[in-house]
């Protein structure tokens, strides 16, 4: 039969708190579970807001009402309020005092967490006070779950109290381990529970106890020690790292980090982050080792081994006004601080570590901005790079319908502070008008014509004793004060056709995009100016449509030439874009005859590389990627590069190669340069359900030997884990110019829903000295 019951209005059981206990232990560092492992897991749904104000309906096959004012449900009773459902053998509620007792195979479900007892739930619906024997519990959307002797919820207090409690988040039947506490206690107004008496359990053999521990209840941090991470290298011998996690306020915190490097010695690393508002934020970093013991037997001055790193960025007046600090040091000379060391920061690039403080105003027609900058170069023969103190920039910009203007400034003061070498030093003034004439610009074609008059003013200082390495190379007679002044001007456009056609029974559409440049600029011999910021361009074929030969404004190449250039694209029936390919080449009509050193050579080819570039993604498996730029004159290929990679399902395999010619790898490099030519081949592979293994392995066919070998295996179950990865590649030396093989392990083992532990080599395609780079770069 059935009863409506408006007295039943009020919760029936409130569950938030266990929800949010089983969903606190499986927040942070859980890993991923394989939605294999969702099959027998209710979906979660979110419980309406006015759940406690809806209708109850009561199905039983008996009921019945007692003079005292107890009703009294039997049989198979069910209740129902909105999504929740309570069920049982037996029900009896208490009209005068509230008291709900259900018995016999009770079962409760709402939108978050499902609860199983053979026992009794006792409730009182006035104070909405529970209280569930030897009950089992599971989480909804999530494999996490459990049981306890007792569970007792007081909602009025926000509150629950487990006793005798354990969770996992393996399938019924396959539990590997368990987290068990004899007394569990969570408040949902606090942000942290706690639990005493808790212990790990790897299948029957208990492997960790703690006397009594906190855990996270809301989204929000705790101090406390944090997984130890420790990994293996044939170098270094065991690197252990135990992190302390200080949550000093909701936006301060540290982390600092005791490391042990088996054969170097005892480091301290130290991170602080802070957000004392939206518009403020930073992270400091740093580390120090007192004594490194292998590096003393090198090189006695590198006893005591530090790095410091600095990261802040201000924003205010509406985000209009911009400021940030940037850097990374480690102490003098200490040039194999990231090959030996390993910190979480990156080298920079070509070893070059950059200190930067910037600042700017910027509105959407013009900008006003200074930087102060200067380098830390990990090699100790290498070029140190002039330092900008500071340099001044200011932007504006005019657009009308027919005509757009801009103006770009710049001043600039380049300084040098090197021990080794005495330098010339100068201050750089450039103002930079441009006119630009958009004469059609429509879907199918565009054309636009720019004119630029380019000043630059230099003030130089050359000292008389200026370094040998400066004089041989040409700048022994720099000019005390020059005066630079170029005109510009360049024609631009382009045209767009297209095609519809038929292949393989289904529709395509293919594109033919020629396009064009004319760029003039004269010549102006520049050998009385010095070289502050800058080197060659990276050529590629956006760059033959570019108005600059080099990357910054000591040299400006005299031009007279023609780029020319053509994309084809086709998309299938979906617009999704299949192919790519791009030609280009530029012809000097005059060959230029500004050189970047004073003592180079003109060039005398009349094109430019001819550039080649290619994406194809013929079907949903396969990925091609190509790239070369071929020198017409010397008929040889400067710059290749290539990938083909397959991927299917949980299968993935690559092979990738580079080449670099000499000459084209590092500009005024210390070291004798060979060309570079490296072959890769990339594959992760499924072994079956459970068991998986990748490999990376690189070779530079130049000089006939291995650069980089990867080998992991993984295993991986519903709900655990482990990784176990071999890597040996060269680890370089700055100083001595040279790389040995080096050995390093990683193993990390992981509790799905609780936590990993493990370090060192990370289960992954990246190597130490290579990424992984999907070949991929169509806008699918």
């Amino acid at each position: 039969m059935t009863d409506r019951s408006l007295g039943l209005t009020c919760s029936l059981i409130v569950t938030t708190s266990l929800a949010g206990y089983g969903q606190a232990l499986a927040a942070d560092g859980t890993g991923v579970f394989d939605q294999r492992c969702y099959s027998d897991v209710p979906a979660a749904q979110p419980n309406p807001a006015n759940l406690n104000q809806l209708p109850v309906e009561v199905n039983a096959d008996r009921v019945e009402a007692t003079q005292t004012g107890k009703a009294i449900y039997s049989g198979d009773v069910q209740i129902f309020q909105g999504i929740r459902t309570l069920s049982s053998r037996y029900t009896e509620l208490d009209q005068s005092t509230h008291d709900l007792t259900a018995s016999g195979n009770v079962f409760y479900q709402d939108g978050q967490v499902t609860l199983r007892t053979n026992e009794a739930l006792r409730a009182n619906l006035k104070t909405r006070e529970t209280r569930l024997d030897k009950a089992e519990y599971q989480l909804h959307g999530s494999p996490a779950r459990g049981k306890a002797e007792s569970i007792h919820l007081r909602n009025d207090e926000h509150s629950i109290e487990f006793q005798q409690a354990q969770f996992t988040t393996c399938p019924p039947g396959q539990e590997m381990w368990w987290l068990k506490a004899s007394s569990v206690n969570v408040n949902q107004d606090e942000v942290f529970g706690e639990a005493w008496n808790a212990s790990l359990w790897l299948y029957d053999v208990p492997v960790f106890y703690v006397p009594y521990m906190t855990f996270p209840v809301k989204d929000e941090r705790k101090s406390g020690l944090l997984y130890p991470t420790f990994g293996f290298g044939s170098d270094d011998g065991m690197d252990l790292r135990t992190p302390y996690y200080w949550n000093i306020a909701p936006n301060y915190d540290m982390t600092l980090t005791p490391r042990y490097i088996e054969k170097r010695g005892n480091m301290l690393q130290n991170e602080f982050r802070y957000l004392p508002s939206e518009e403020h934020s930073g992270r400091l970093y740093g580390e120090y080792m007192e004594r490194d013991r292998k590096a003393e037997e090198k090189d006695s001055s590198l006893k005591h081994r530090w790095l410091a790193h600095v990261d802040h960025t201000s924003k205010m007046a509406d985000d209009n006004l911009r400021m940030r600090i940037l850097g990374t040091r480690v102490g003098a000379h200490d040039y194999n601080y990231f090959n030996d060391l390993s910190p979480p920061l990156s080298s920079g690039v070509d070893n070059q570590l950059m200190q930067s403080l910037t600042a700017g105003y910027y509105q959407p027609m013009w900008n006003f901005s200074g930087e102060a900058r200067d380098y830390q170069i990990l090699l100790p023969d290498a070029l140190e790079p002039h330092q900008m103190l500071p340099r001044l920039n200011y932007n504006a910009y005019h657009q009308t319908h027919w005509l757009d203007t801009a103006v770009h400034g710049e001043l600039t003061r380049f300084d040098h502070s090197s021990s080794q070498r005495k330098a010339y030093t100068g201050t750089r003034f450039h103002i930079e008008p441009v006119v630009t004439i958009p004469i059609a610009k429509t879907p199918g074609y565009r054309l636009s014509t720019e004119f630029k008059l380019m000043y630059t003013h230099y003030q130089q200082e050359v000292p008389d004793d200026m370094d040998a390495y400066y004089v041989q190379r040409g700048f022994g007679e720099l000019a005390d004060s020059t005066n630079r002044t170029l005109p510009a001007a360049r024609v631009n456009g382009g045209l767009v056709f297209d095609r519809i056609g038929h292949w393989n029974n289904q529709l395509y559409t293919q594109t033919l995009e020629p396009e064009f440049q004319y760029l003039f600029v004269p010549y102006k011999d520049q050998n009385d100016i010095g070289l502050y910021d800058t080197t060659n361009m990276m050529p590629d074929y956006y760059s033959l449509f570019g108005d600059r030969r080099f990357a910054g404004l000591d040299r400006i190449s005299d031009a007279n030439k023609m780029s020319l250039g053509v994309t084809s694209r086709v998309f299938d029936n979906e617009s999704v874009e299949r192919l790519r390919l791009t030609l280009g080449q530029a012809y000097n009509f005059q060959t230029p005859k500004v050189t970047l050193l004073p003592h180079d050579e003109q060039l005398l080819n009349s094109r430019s590389l001819l550039t080649f570039e290619g994406d194809l993604h013929p079907s949903d498996p396969w990925f091609l990627k190509a790239r070369s730029f071929y020198d017409t004159q010397q008929k040889k290929i400067s710059i290749a590069n290539g990938a083909v990679e397959y991927r299917k399902e949980a299968f993935m395999g690559q092979v990738n190669y580079r080449y670099v010619r000499e000459g084209n790898v590092i500009y005024d490099a210390p070291y004798q340069q060979t060309d570079m030519s490296q072959l890769g081949l990339l594959a992760k592979v499924p072994l079956n359900r459970k068991w998986q293994a990748i490999a990376a392995y690189y070779y530079d066919t130049e000089q006939s030997r291995n650069i980089d070998r990867l080998l992991g295996l993984r295993y991986d179950s519903c709900c655990w884990s482990v990784d176990l990865v071999l890597e040996r590649a060269y680890k370089p030396d700055n100083v001595t110019l040279t790389a040995e093989e080096e050995t390093r392990f990683g193993l990390q083992f992981q509790m799905k829903g609780l936590g990993s532990v493990g370090s060192g080599t990370s289960y992954t395609l990246d190597t130490k000295l290579l990424p992984y780079t999907r070949p991929f770069n169509l806008n699918d």
